[in-house]
Formats: C-alpha cells, sequence, structure tokens
C-alpha cells in the first residue's frame, strides 16, 4: 500500500473525529437532517476528550457497564494509557459543569488497523470512577435488512465531510439496514470493495441524506427490543461514506465483536 493510500484511509476515518475550527453558521436541526434528540432518553451516551484538553469534545462513546466505557478505535488510536476523560449523560448545555471522568486505561483489538481498513474499529475503556448512570445493554443479534435503527451523536451538522456547523444539544438519525453485499462497497466506502467487511453494518437514513458527521465516532446504533422495548446498543459509529451521493454510514458490528469486548474488559479489570 502506497504512503498517500494510507493517509487518505486514515484521513476519511478520522474525519468523524470531532472539529475544533468551525464556519459560523445558522445551527441546523440534526446530525445531518435528524433531529433534537432528549438526553435523557440516552443517558449512557458518553464525551470523550483527551485529558489534555478536558473541554474539547472528540468522540462520542456509551456507558455498557458502570465502569466501561465502549467506543471506536481510532478515537484513542495513539492515545497514551490514561490519556482519555469522559463526561457522562450530560448534554452540551450541561458539559460546563459535568465534571470529567478520569479512564485508568483502554483496549484496542490487535487486528485493527486503519491503514488497512475499518475492520475491527472498536474499543473499550475502564473509568477511575464507576457511575451510577444507567447503562446500555449490547445487543446478541445484529439487524436484519431493512430494520429500522437509530444512531445519535453530538457531531457537524451540515452535510459531510466538511465541518461548519457544530451541533448545540444531542442529536438522532432513523436509519435503515442495508444489504452490505448489494449497496455498500467500492462506490461507497472508499475503494476496496469489502472494506466494511465483515465486521461493519451499513445503515442509510430514512430521511434522505440523514447520516452521521465529524464528531459522531465511536456512537452507538441503536436497536429496540421487541419484547422489554428496551434500547440496546448494536454498533459503534466508524466510517462515513466517501460518496457524495449515497450518504451512507458504516458502524463496526457489536454481535461480531462480542468475544473480543468480554476479554477486553477482562483484561483492563486485571491489570
Amino acid at each position: 500500500m502506497s504512503t498517500r493510500s494510507h493517509l487518505i484511509r486514515t484521513a476519511f476515518a478520522a474525519a468523524l473525529l470531532a472539529v475544533l475550527v468551525v464556519v459560523p453558521e445558522t445551527p441546523a436541526l440534526a446530525i445531518h437532517r435528524g433531529e433534537d434528540a432528549d438526553i435523557a432518553a440516552y443517558p449512557f451516551m458518553v464525551s470523550l476528550r483527551l485529558a489534555d484538553t478536558p473541554d474539547s469534545p472528540r468522540c462520542g462513546g456509551t456507558l455498557i457497564e458502570p465502569d466501561i466505557v465502549l467506543t471506536a478505535g481510532h478515537c484513542v488510536a495513539g492515545v497514551p494509557q490514561g490519556g482519555m476523560v469522559v463526561v457522562v449523560g450530560a448534554d452540551i448545555p450541561a458539559w460546563p459543569d459535568a465534571p470529567p471522568v478520569a479512564t485508568l486505561g483502554h483496549a484496542v483489538p490487535e487486528t485493527y488497523d486503519l491503514g488497512v481498513d475499518n475492520r475491527d474499529d472498536i474499543a473499550v475503556l475502564r473509568l477511575a470512577t464507576p457511575q451510577s448512570t444507567p447503562t446500555v445493554a449490547l445487543a446478541p443479534a445484529e439487524p436484519r435488512i431493512g430494520d429500522r435503527v437509530v444512531t445519535i451523536g453530538w457531531g457537524c451538522t451540515n452535510a459531510p465531510p466538511v465541518c461548519r456547523v457544530m451541533a448545540t444539544s444531542l442529536q438522532s438519525s432513523d436509519q435503515s439496514v442495508l444489504d452490505e453485499e448489494a449497496e455498500c462497497g467500492v462506490d461507497v466506502f472508499w475503494t476496496r470493495p469489502r472494506y466494511h467487511a465483515p465486521t461493519t453494518i451499513c445503515t442509510k437514513g430514512v430521511e434522505d441524506r440523514s447520516t452521521i458527521n465529524r464528531g459522531d465516532s465511536g456512537g452507538p446504533l441503536l436497536v429496540r427490543d421487541p419484547c422489554s422495548n428496551r434500547l440496546r446498543q448494536v454498533g459503534v459509529t466508524s466510517l462515513g461514506a466517501d460518496s457524495t451521493t449515497k450518504l451512507y454510514a458504516g458502524f463496526t458490528s457489536i454481535p461480531v465483536e462480542a468475544g473480543w469486548i468480554a476479554e477486553a474488559v477482562a483484561a483492563l479489570r486485571a491489570g
């Protein structure tokens, strides 16, 4: 792989990280073309920041256990152990008064290599202080093609891939699950026909062109349990399309990564 190709692929996934310099513009209502989301419905939502810049949001994440946060691998790649802090269960207006929680460490799969593809783009962090905030349960199986799912985040609200308008509150976007083989691939996610397989769930907005943007990385893809009616997390925001016509989104599949998540959590707690 050429150095140029490596840098292009790294840049596209990293583009979903938060951007601090934006052009002022009238606020929009969405992740991109989504809607305002009540943080009370998603109390497990987490904002990740670098410990050196705790007031600057970097990525989203979720509280899956009182002391464990789930996010994307590229959100913590290159960050030293303990180099992240999080704000749990607070929306943007409350951030100035929400104390950041320190982390003890994080783990990323050994197979994760953004220079090749976004396979296994997932990470877990252990918090220094367990939280009493409600957690989100993980889904045991992937949704079916055509199923309705939802993603939430604090990313930019204008059309991707640029960032001009930052969200002023948590945003949500209803998505529909696509057929990875028939509808996603080389003309959507960079230059590799199977770039996002087999650890990615591909979706498109129920509302035309509603999708993720910069700053949404690490946030959740959610399904509603048909028995309990409670939300479960089935994916982690990983990859935005580089197509200007197919604004699809790629999410690391939690059912695929379930074994690694359990092992990584146990290792962090033993370490």
